[in-house]
C-alpha cells in the first residue's frame, strides 16, 4: 500500500523539509498512482513519521473513489485525469508527495484559496525561502539554496490539466507572482507592486527580484528592480543592519547611483502606516515618470490588500 500526499499536506511536507529541501527535490519522480489508497486514521502516524505533516485532516490523492471524500482524519481526492510527467516525488518507500507545481494547481482547484493567497504561495515556491511550520521559529522562514519551482513549471502543469475549476484564478495569480524573492517580506513588497489593481495592487510589470547590477568592480543585488527604468526598491527589515553593515549599504547604493540607478529605501513602517505608504507610492511614481489619481474604490482595495499582506498593518 502507498499513499500520495497532495494539496496542503504536500505543501506542509515540503515546508517541513527545511534545509533538506534540495535533497527532497532530488528524489525520483513518477506520475503513477498505482497502489495508492487512503489510509485509515490509525495508519497515519506510522506512515507520516518524519515528514512533518501535522495538520489534520491529511489530504491524499488516489486513483479511484469519489472525487472528494472525507473520512476521519483524511480527505481523499480522486485523480480524474492523467497526471503530468514527473509530477509526484517518491520521498520514501510507499509515500509519494505532489510536486510543488502540482500542489499549487490542486489548491487552486479546491477553491479554498484566492488569487492573493495563490500569488503569495507561488512567490514562496519560486523564491529562496520556505515558511517555517515551527511556530517557535524566530524568523518564520527557512533559507534554501534554490527555488523548488518556477512560474513556468506551474503554468505548464496548469496547462496540462486543460479546463479546470480555478484555472483563471491561478493564471491571474501567476501574472502577479514573482520569482527570486529572498524572504516573505520581500514577497509582500513585490505583491503590493505587481498584483492587479482589481485586488488592490499597483499592477506594475517588469519587476525583477534581487536583480544583479554589475558596477564594473563588483555586482550588487537590488531587492526589487525595474531594470528598464533603472529604479529599485530596497527593503530594510525589522532587525536592520548594524552600523558597519549600514555603512557598506550606503557605499553600495552610491555605486548603484553611479550606474544611473535610483534606489528607494523601504522600511517596514512604510508598509504598515497608510500615510507613509502613500508617500512611498507617490515617490515611486514620480521616479518612474508616471502619474496616477487613484479613486476611493481603489484606495479601499489597496488598504484591504495591505491589511492582508503586511503584519501589524494600520488602517
Amino acid at each position: 500500500m502507498s499513499i500520495c500526499l497532495c494539496d496542503i499536506s504536500a505543501l506542509e511536507a515540503i515546508r517541513s523539509s527545511g534545509k533538506l529541501v534540495g535533497e527532497l527535490m532530488d528524489h525520483p519522480r513518477t506520475s503513477s498512482l498505482d497502489g495508492c489508497r487512503a489510509p485509515n486514521a490509525a495508519e497515519l502516524d506510522d506512515l507520516l513519521v518524519g515528514l512533518g505533516v501535522r495538520t489534520r485532516p491529511v489530504h491524499v490523492l488516489t486513483p479511484e473513489g469519489s472525487s472528494t471524500h472525507r473520512q476521519l482524519g483524511v480527505v481523499r481526492h480522486r485523480c480524474t485525469c492523467r497526471l503530468p510527467r514527473a509530477s509526484l516525488l517518491k520521498v520514501e518507500e510507499g509515500i509519494l508527495v505532489a510536486s510543488p507545481e502540482l500542489l499549487i494547481v490542486q489548491m487552486a482547484e479546491s477553491g479554498n484559496v484566492d488569487e492573493v493567497e495563490l500569488a503569495q504561495l507561488a512567490s514562496e515556491l519560486c523564491g529562496t525561502y520556505l515558511l517555517d511550520p515551527n511556530k517557535e521559529s524566530w524568523e518564520g522562514f527557512t533559507d534554501i539554496d534554490k527555488a523548488v519551482c518556477s512560474l513556468a513549471r506551474i503554468g505548464g502543469t496548469l496547462g496540462a490539466f486543460g479546463k479546470m475549476r480555478g484555472a483563471t484564478k491561478l493564471r491571474r495569480a501567476l501574472a502577479g507572482a514573482v520569482e527570486g524573492s529572498h524572504s516573505p517580506m520581500e514577497t509582500v513588497l513585490a505583491l503590493l507592486m505587481t498584483l492587479p489593481r482589481s485586488v488592490g495592487g499597483m499592477g506594475f510589470s517588469g519587476v525583477v527580484m534581487n536583480y544583479k547590477v554589475n558596477t564594473g568592480n563588483s555586482y550588487y543585488l537590488v531587492d526589487l528592480a525595474f531594470p528598464k527604468l533603472r529604479v529599485g526598491l530596497e527593503y530594510n527589515g525589522l532587525q536592520y543592519h548594524a552600523i558597519e553593515q549600514s555603512a557598506r549599504d550606503d557605499r553600495r547604493q552610491n555605486e548603484l547611483i553611479g550606474q544611473g540607478w535610483t534606489i528607494i529605501n523601504v522600511w517596514i513602517d512604510d508598509l504598515k502606516d497608510p500615510v507613509k505608504f502613500a508617500r512611498l507610492i507617490s515617490s515611486l511614481m514620480r521616479t518612474m515618470g508616471r502619474r496616477t489619481r487613484p479613486g476611493d474604490a481603489f484606495l479601499k482595495r489597496q488598504a484591504n490588500l495591505r491589511k492582508r499582506l503586511v503584519p501589524g498593518c494600520r488602517s
